[in-house]
């Protein structure tokens, strides 16, 4: 409860500059626009339209080829009847040869060979998908990171710029204090370097988030404004029952074509079956003996099986097997690591909780401190160093525990990540 009141009083103190012309950013609203900005999303629908020309070219297997062929020929000597026989005459064919065909094949079944095909097609365009989801989560975690980094920046402004007011207070009070003799010239103008100082860091926390704000623009296409206000996350702690990262989901996809290939060697083996029609005009036709152009037409059906191959299908098994073992040990590999960035995500939660209730602690002691100092610098009690001192320390405190809040909600967002759960805010 404690730390949401922070966030909140955080964000709150930003209302006065916010109140024109401001916009809502959230986390979520990034990754949506994402899909509308990105190069990358297109991806996804260019690698189903080239499944989908794949797909077709595989199952025209199943429809008719038809071939045109055209031949000339010349042989040195051709088959003669040197036999005599009384009253026949049997002529010699030409040593020239002319044929045009027309054939047409049509298989009628494969052994379950094309159908093998598309099966492994389907699960290749599964993986080619999938690696596109992964570089998709990649660049979500980055600009979430991003993202952190404004609202760190941001909160970082908010918060030397408060200081910076109380410093103008103590400049102005001190100036009065100069004028009637009560307290140096020095401790004044030494305030006056620290105020200086702060805007120094002002300017180099906005020049910074220029440059943050710019990127963001070029991954999402998202303008965000000085006014807008970007809100923090506040998820829960999710549950940990298991890896949805696309990665993850990966190393499922390449076990399931491996074992697709493997069925395809099996279809590989069997017998195929076709009936084939042959329709020509050549000279001889079928009649070798004749040397006249004459049509001819051949119809008939074909069986075809190689019944060896030299082992060549048993080697390409076993390696088969070699890769699948080898995905299953990147998988054991990519799962044991999960595991412990889970558990060192866990453990970093906890240590910020334990630090932010130190920072609350913290941060009201050294508010005590820097009142007390504020009263004594006034009346010349004390000299502007040791205001300063203390001013930047509660300055630091609490930077530091602002920080830290925005550091612990990072860290539940970058626990869905390694997780692969959505970020819906």
């Amino acid at each position: 409860m404690r730390r949401s009141k922070i966030i909140l009083i955080a964000l709150l103190a930003l209302l006065p500059n916010l109140l024109i012309g401001q916009d809502t950013i959230r986390l979520a609203d990034l990754y949506a626009q994402m899909e509308q900005w990105s190069k990358i999303y297109r991806i996804s629908s260019a690698n189903d339209s080239v499944f989908s020309y794949k797909k077709a070219n595989i199952k025209s297997n199943y429809l008719p080829s038809l071939d045109f062929n055209a031949e000339a020929t010349w042989q040195s000597d051709v088959t003669s009847i040197n036999i005599p026989v009384p009253n026949i005459s049997v002529p010699s064919p030409d040593k020239d040869n002319y044929k045009v065909t027309v054939d047409v094949t049509q298989l009628i079944w494969d052994g379950g060979a094309t159908r093998s095909k598309i099966n492994m097609e389907e699960k290749a365009h599964l993986m080619d998908q999938t690696k596109v989801e992964s570089e998709i989560y990649g660049l979500k975690e980055k600009v979430s990171k991003l993202y952190f980094g404004l609202i760190s920046i941001d909160i970082a402004l908010e918060q030397l710029k408060v200081m910076a007011g109380e410093l103008d207070n103590r400049i102005d009070e001190l100036t009065a204090s100069v004028k009637a003799g009560v307290v140096l010239e020095s401790s004044l103008n030494m305030l006056k370097a620290e105020r200086l100082r702060l805007e120094q860091s002002i300017d180099a926390n906005r020049a910074q988030r220029s440059q943050i704000v710019s990127t963001i623009y070029s991954l999402t296409g998202v303008k965000i404004d000085t006014n807008d206000v970007v809100v923090v996350p506040n998820l829960p702690i999710p549950n940990q029952d298991g890896c949805l990262r696309p990665d993850y989901k990966l190393f499922d996809l390449q076990n399931t074509y491996l074992s697709a290939a493997n069925q395809a060697l099996n279809a590989k083996r069997l017998p195929k079956l076709a009936a084939f029609a042959r329709a020509g005009y050549g000279k001889p036709g079928l009649n070798m003996l004749s040397n006249e152009f004459n049509t001819f037409a051949i119809v008939g059906a074909r069986l075809s099986w190689n019944i060896w191959d030299w082992n060549s299908t048993s080697r390409e098994r076993q390696t088969l097997k070699i890769q699948q073992n080898i995905v299953n040990y990147r998988k054991a590999t990519y799962n044991d690591n999960c595991s412990a960035q889970i558990a060192a995500s866990l453990e970093q939660i906890n240590s910020l909780d334990k630090q932010i209730q130190k920072d609350e602690q913290i941060v009201q002691l050294l508010e005590k401190a820097v009142r007390e100092s504020a009263s004594q610098l006034k009346n010349g009690a004390i000299t502007s160093s040791s205001y300063i001192s203390d001013f930047n320390s509660l300055l630091r405190a609490k930077i530091e525990m602002s920080l830290r809040n925005v550091k612990r909600s990072q860290e539940v967002v970058n626990l869905y990540f390694i997780l692969g759960l959505s970020v819906n805010e």
